[in-house]
């Protein structure tokens, strides 16, 4: 189970605890045109503010903030330690390794190294292509995030509308006795709005944020693999240099000479 679904779990289950003990008659917070409301118009704006590609991958960021966060630095590290001690810097031999390659941004490296482009060229293509990637990455979260202003804001609307109705039927027939009541419907839509705003909406785009984070990550150290195959490095000082990128009880240790941690 994830992280993001404990915690998920967690906040629901004091909240409900709270919410259930405050509350007199849990009836009240079955305000179903409300929660439409703001549920409805939430997913409105995020097509309006953003094209519907963008939209997309909100909802898709959304739905993989509840899946395990894996961290493939070693596993990226590997890999590329393992090309590096199969090819030796020849050219010919790392050809033959392109399809055994699984990271498609390190078969991307390989294959301008390949191309015979020089290090200083493949070092600008690859770092251009990871603040293209940044920016891909970026636009989807701020979008997610900026979603969390609209359920607060329908929610008042919500509550208002409320209040409306009972100020309307204030001095007609509706009894004193029922304008607490009343009035309490109204705030529902505030606390639904409230909630989805900062249990939901804000922790999803927090999380898609330390995803990115750690994808670009993941791409600055096959960037760095790279240019040390480019620039035919010794496998050794391959494994030690991106061991480098990880921690101690993680570092790997394909050639096997016994300095780089956990042997692969």
């Amino acid at each position: 189970m994830s992280s993001t679904i404990i915690g998920f779990i967690l906040a629901w289950v004091f909240t409900g605890y709270i919410i259930q003990h405050s509350i007199k008659d849990l009836k009240v917070l079955n305000d179903v045109p409300g929660f439409l409301l703001i549920i409805g118009s939430t997913i409105a704006m995020a097509y309006m503010a953003n094209t519907a590609d963008e939209a997309k991958r909100i909802w898709k960021a959304m739905a993989e903030g509840f899946k395990k966060r894996v961290d493939r630095r070693q596993e990226i590290v590997t890999e590329i330690v393992t090309v590096a001690k199969v090819t030796n810097g020849d050219p010919r031999l790392l050809e033959q390794q392109m399809s055994t390659i699984q990271h498609p941004f390190f078969k991307e490296g390989v294959g301008l190294i390949l191309d015979r482009f020089k290090p200083d060229q493949i070092d600008s293509i690859m770092s251009d292509r990871i603040d293209s990637h940044k920016q891909y990455l970026a636009k989807k979260t701020t979008g997610l995030k900026a979603l969390a202003k609209y359920p607060p804001a329908f929610g008042i609307i919500a509550c208002v509308v409320s209040l409306i109705a009972v100020m309307q039927r204030l001095g007609g027939e509706l009894k004193a006795g029922d304008l607490g009541p009343s009035m309490a419907i109204g705030l529902v839509g505030t606390l639904i709005g409230l909630l989805a705003a900062n249990f939901v909406i804000m922790p999803l785009g927090e999380n898609s944020e330390a995803r990115d984070k750690a994808e670009i990550k993941e791409r600055e150290i096959v960037l760095q693999g790279v240019m040390l195959l480019a620039n035919k490095e010794a496998p050794l000082f391959v494994q030690e240099k991106l061991n480098s990128f990880l921690k101690e009880e993680l570092r790997v240790d394909v050639l096997g000479v016994g300095g780089g941690g956990k042997a692969a």
